[in-house]
């Protein structure tokens, strides 16, 4: 489509004037949308719940993180700290013991410990190694739900 012959000033405003009236309407429509309101669902049907954050783990002050593994049957984490390995066993020794876990199996070598708790169906495994040439404890803590 081809406009009549009229001057290129007043062909812009024309465009111009178009052009905005549609920013305008598309701006009007977009304000005024209200959009379907959404029954509250009163009841939620499913097969089994799992509450991962029971297998949250503390780890001493001051650690810095490294990394965490987080699945639905067990979290991990694994950190540095300036504390030696039996501080760090101890640290989890007085936390678990006192929550009622039992310790399954440990053992200890010059720079390395590990011991593992279970209470119920969860099993806590802890590590820790001190590093020479670093100067750091790292250590990991790991729990693990067991499913029959």
């Amino acid at each position: 489509m081809k406009l009549p012959n009229i001057n290129k000033p007043l062909k812009f405003t024309i465009m111009s004037f178009f052009v905005i009236s549609l920013f305008v309407a598309s701006y009007i429509s977009f304000v005024g949308y209200q959009p379907k309101a959404l029954g509250e669902l009163r009841e939620v049907k499913g097969f089994k719940t799992e509450n991962a954050d029971s297998l949250e783990m503390p780890y001493p002050r001051y650690a810095t993180g490294i990394a965490q593994d987080k699945s639905i049957n067990s979290n991990k984490y694994t950190f540095q700290t300036d504390k030696s390995p039996a501080e760090i066993q101890q640290f989890y020794n007085n936390i678990l013991s006192d929550e009622g876990w039992r310790i399954k199996r440990e053992g200890s070598s010059d720079s390395f410990t590990t011991v593992e708790y279970r209470k119920d169906n969860i099993l806590v495994k802890v590590w820790a190694y001190y590093d020479q040439d670093a100067k750091f404890t790292f250590a990991s803590v790991e729990a693990i739900r067991l499913v029959d």
